[in-house]
């Protein structure tokens, strides 16, 4: 993983108030993938997560430390090969 990707990483952790084990990290590379792993850790918390309020706070945490277009965040977006990520 490149500094952006780790500084994204940091700041998905510091919003949703969990961990991401650098294994597991590396194999969010697509927003989708995140987003569900990011619902999964809310709920094991005991917790009933708004899906989309979940998906639009890690779109607006991509686009601030990606500095890409709110339209390029898509579930389908790979962070290195569509978002630009190192």
């Amino acid at each position: 993983m490149g500094l952006s990707t780790v500084e994204l990483i940091m700041a998905v952790e510091d919003e949703f108030g969990i961990e991401l084990a650098e294994a597991d990290a590396a194999k969010l590379a697509v927003l989708g993938e995140m987003h569900a792993h990011i619902v999964q850790a809310i709920r094991q918390r005991g917790e009933s997560p708004n899906e989309t309020d979940v998906w639009e706070r890690l779109r607006a945490i991509v686009v601030e430390q990606l500095g890409v277009q709110p339209a390029e965040v898509t579930r389908a977006a790979h962070l290195v090969r569509d978002l630009g990520a190192d």
